[in-house]
């Protein structure tokens, strides 16, 4: 016999667009994590998007902006009840306390029973859900004749799940059968062979009509654990955030700030799970949203779209980029913000095809040097054997998204990435952009092959070996607002009028190459690179003045100094600083010297590839800079505190390094990570301290303890024994 509360969750099945009553979720979410005061944090774990009718968060933790984003969550399916998790070792039950009392609660809701039979399937944890008295064992396969032995199942959902499972699933769900499941959904593209989580998992789906989803999408960076609590923001599931957005549009209650924040937040994760032919959720969006009329504002850079006065625009351009994104391969029209970025392609443009040669072990962008006017509908074919394999083909090199930001000087999301799942596939982007054909990591022992592209606008492309200056003259000349210039090395992305002032392509990219190769020779990275670096020059990137990763983003303002080289004019700092974070590692970079480690090693190219004096890159590392760094830890009350705190303090510590030892002893402790003879990897920042006195001071041979004294580097006094019987070593000044 059904509770009372599942009659009351039946009630609403058949009401359209009805929530459940705020104090029903609560009593919900209660039961669930009774018991339970808090969760740590499991591997990496990603947001759950939400949106049904009867479907509620049970965990969340608040982002950087007081935004909650789930980890969990529950919804009430015909007679049945499904629970997600954003990773899949929630499963298991931890290794007891709080891990194991919730999934002991979450099994009796999902099943709601007390004592249900619970089947588990990729879950190695049997002998925890006996323990809670549940009659507990494993099955091999998910169809209908296994499912039908257990009240309640518990699926590690991280492998590829057909379609048939995913409806035998749904109807036992339909039927009253409990579901739970979990998985990293980002980390799927990597565990299914670059299969696409929104449209190539069967059981995430079938379980769509639920109102709940795994996403492909990441969160909770610096969280540790999620508190349990039984009240959470109702605009945290979509549907309720559509409703009261739509309620405002006609003359209704104003959303605060923080409700605009965390519903919009709702909608962009619900719209993250949704496949590309699913419209439900789309249509409600727009339908709450209403004609543009006023709204439609164009952000630009001298006339930002801020959330403190444009909630409204911007809530209108943020829900139309989310919808963009997830349009029809076909009829997308374009955009009016793509004429201000990333601009329009000129009139009477000629389309063209263009036979793109794609080497497989060469993962990430394959540049193309063809451009896809917004709107236009281009046409991708590759061999057969290929489709359905991870390639995808995108659209645009402005891969940011601004959606955090209180200031929008461009539309915040502008690309897109589709999926080559058949051998032929149209699609178009509103904004327009670059094509490349993305390459995944796992493609790397597939014979290389030629895709074709049709319907798209030449675009300037200069590759170091294949072009010479005599021919750039001609390729500068094509139309599209994009162009790039490449090397085995690195790639440039910047506009075309920026593009066409380059006189000197070979030179300028033979010193970008050299740029790259000197950084993987002193950070031991030559046999690591697998792709060219890339830059990316953009109106308005997601975070800092440039910002390291795949691509490096710097501002287009940024982008002359870029493509400039010469005797009196070179490219500066900033950018051997974004390339020097690429070549980090772990090893040897702890707490305080990750804005210090890659500068390192950007001074470096000043030496080696500039052939100037390396200490000119940055006003902060003058002689008179440095002397008023070693004066102001001398001073310190808490050396150590200001050391890890301000970059170009620690950074003069490495300086003293390299003028009294040597660019050679910077290369030689790099390099001694993979010399066993210096004994196994650090695994914690005190070993990284450790083994930074040891290894330097063995390289050098000299003891190098005071020295790390007398600038406040903590180490242990096991580390400066080991090098005591070397000669002591300190810099003048110090």
């Amino acid at each position: 016999m059904k509770s009372a509360t599942t009659l009351v969750l039946l009630a609403f099945v058949g009401v359209l667009h009805a929530q459940m009553p705020k104090a029903l979720v609560n009593a919900e979410r209660a039961k669930i994590l009774e018991g339970v005061k808090s969760l740590p944090k499991a591997g990496a774990p990603g947001p759950i998007g939400i949106w049904g009718n009867m479907a509620f968060p049970i965990l969340s933790a608040p982002d950087k902006d007081g935004v909650e984003i789930a980890v969990a969550a529950a919804a009430g399916y015909a007679k049945g009840r499904v629970i997600l998790f954003g990773h899949n070792s929630y499963l298991a039950g931890g290794e007891g306390g709080d891990d194991a009392k919730l999934m002991e609660n979450c099994v009796k809701w999902a099943a709601n029973k007390e004592k249900p039979r619970v089947g588990l399937k990729g879950v190695n944890a049997v002998n925890l859900y006996k323990q809670h008295g549940f009659n507990a064992d494993t099955f091999d396969k998910i169809e209908k004749q296994s499912l039908k032995d257990y009240d309640v199942v518990v699926v590690n959902m991280q492998g590829i799940i057909s379609a048939e499972e995913g409806a035998a699933v749904a109807e036992y769900v339909k039927g009253g059968g409990g579901f739970i499941g979990g998985m990293t959904g980002w980390a799927f593209g990597q565990t299914s062979g670059g299969k696409d989580l929104a449209v190539s998992h069967g059981l995430n789906q079938a379980l769509m009509p639920a109102g709940i989803a795994i996403t492909d999408m990441s969160a909770f960076d610096q969280l540790r654990s999620f508190e349990a609590r039984a009240e959470l923001p109702p605009m945290m599931n979509a549907s309720e955030a559509i409703s009261a957005i739509k309620k405002q549009r006609d003359g209704g209650p104003a959303l605060t700030a923080v409700q605009m924040k965390q519903g919009t937040n709702a909608i962009q994760i619900a719209m993250a799970a949704q496949p590309p032919d699913r419209s439900n959720l789309k249509a409600a969006v727009l339908a709450a949203l209403g004609t543009a009329g006023a709204d439609a504002v164009v952000p630009t850079a001298q006339a930002p779209l801020t959330a403190d006065k444009h909630a409204a625009q911007r809530l209108r351009l943020g829900m139309e980029t989310r919808v963009l994104r997830l349009a029809a391969g076909e009829g997308v029209a374009a955009h009016p913000a793509h004429a201000i970025f990333p601009g329009k392609v000129p009139e009477g443009a000629v389309r063209v095809s263009g036979e793109i040669k794609v080497t497989p072990s060469i993962p990430g962008w394959t540049s193309t040097g063809l451009y896809a006017a917004a709107g236009d509908t281009i046409t991708v074919t590759l061999p057969e054997k290929l489709a359905d394999k991870g390639y995808s083909v995108r659209i645009g090199c402005h891969s940011d998204t601004l959606y955090h930001l209180d200031k929008w000087e461009r539309a915040p999301d502008i690309t897109r990435s589709v999926p080559l799942a058949t051998a032929e596939t149209k699609t178009a982007s509103a904004f327009g952009g670059l094509i490349y054909i993305e390459v995944p990591g796992r493609a790397k022992d597939d014979e290389p092959f030629t895709a074709v592209v049709q319907n798209a606008v030449p675009a300037p492309l200069f590759v170091l070996g294949q072009d010479d200056d005599a021919k750039w003259s001609e390729i500068k000349k094509r139309p599209a607002p994009w162009s790039e210039l490449a090397c085995d090395k690195l790639i440039l992305s910047c506009p075309t009028e920026v593009a066409r002032a380059i006189n000197n392509p070979t030179q300028l990219m033979e010193f970008w190459k050299k740029v790259v190769e000197a950084q993987d020779d002193i950070a031991n990275q030559t046999a690591e690179r697998k792709r060219p670096e890339r830059i990316v020059a953009d109106v308005q990137i997601s975070a800092g003045y440039m910002h390291s990763g795949y691509p490096i983003m710097i501002p287009t303002s940024a982008a002359p100094e870029m493509t400039t080289f010469g005797k009196l004019k070179f490219p500066g700092w900033g950018f051997y600083h974004e390339i020097g974070h690429n070549h980090q590692r772990g090893e040897f970079t702890f707490d305080g010297t990750g804005e210090v480690t890659n500068n390192v090693i950007g001074m470096y190219c000043y030496d080696a590839v500039l052939k100037k004096d390396w200490l000119i890159g940055h006003p902060a590392i003058t002689e008179e800079s440095r002397k008023e760094n070693i004066q102001k830890i001398k001073k310190a009350a808490n050396k150590w505190q200001v050391w890890k705190s301000e970059p170009f303090t620690a950074l003069t510590t490495y300086i003293q390094l390299m003028q009294e030892f040597s660019w050679e002893s910077w290369r030689k402790y790099l390099y001694s990570f993979d010399d066993p003879s210096f004994g196994p990897a650090p695994k914690s920042d005190d070993e990284r301290r450790d083994q930074f006195l040891v290894r330097y001071s063995k390289i050098t041979n000299k003891n190098l303890g005071p020295f790390f004294d007398a600038w406040g580097i903590p180490v242990s006094s096991a580390a400066k024994a080991e090098v005591s019987k070397l000669e002591p070593w300190m810099p003048k000044g110090m």
